[in-house]
């Protein structure tokens, strides 16, 4: 995948530290990074660059995370917006989401956290594309099919969200916490037995052994 092709986040932050270090996150996973260092910074990149995701400090000096996003939402700009903020307090949250954020994530959270919620996004708004070919199965989530080896495969919601977050993730490992958190819900309380349970029922619907599989494989100890 070329430069132009890769899926385009902006990071904004005032704080250089924390910018490039979550710049350099991202950067690793393969996405095409800009920066602003500011509030209105940023509203200006938006609208010339038009990313496919912001990733947005909740408080900033001159112009907060806030009214970015109210200006945003104001205008009609349903870009999607994750808002990573040290405020943990329940009101700073409602606030966020009152505010417009698609995803709110504190900024102590492990970065399997960030990059999850980003993933989570990308998948909504249609960024990485609707169509998964890996092997001899293939994914369509504008449709919500698959098939493997051409043959269609008819799976529960449940099952399909799961085979779409491991398959967009494919060639990396993928942490239970990680997908519950893509699968369940940023406030599920499920535990990573349902994932256990739920990737068995997956393996089954696809026909993948796991003794000798072909797509889901299981890595101890990560």
């Amino acid at each position: 995948m070329g430069a132009e092709d890769r899926i385009r986040i902006l990071v904004v932050d005032d704080d250089p530290t924390s910018l490039a270090a979550l710049s350099a996150l991202l950067a690793g996973d393969g996405y095409r990074i800009t920066v602003a260092r500011g509030g209105r910074e940023a509203l200006l990149r938006i609208a010339r660059d038009r990313p496919d995701c912001v990733v947005l400090d909740y408080a900033m000096p001159e112009m907060t995370g806030l009214e970015v996003l109210r200006s945003l939402r104001a205008s009609g700009d349903q870009i999607p917006v994750l808002m990573l903020s040290a405020k943990s307090d329940p009101y700073d949250k409602t606030a966020g989401y009152s505010s417009g954020a698609d995803v709110y994530v504190g900024k102590d959270e492990d970065p399997s956290v960030v990059r999850a919620a980003i993933q989570r996004l990308l998948n909504r708004a249609g960024s990485t594309g609707s169509r998964i070919e890996i092997g001899g199965l293939v994914i369509d989530s504008s449709t919500w099919s698959c098939h493997v080896d051409g043959r269609q495969v008819r799976l529960p919601p449940r099952s399909f969200s799961l085979l779409l977050a491991l398959a967009s993730q494919a060639g990396r490992v993928c942490r239970k916490e990680q997908l519950i958190y893509q699968v369940w819900g940023v406030n599920s309380d499920v535990y990573t037995r349902a994932v256990d349970n739920a990737v068995v029922e997956l393996r089954r619907l696809l026909g993948d052994d796991s003794g000798n599989p072909r797509f889901i494989h299981t890595v101890r100890g990560v």
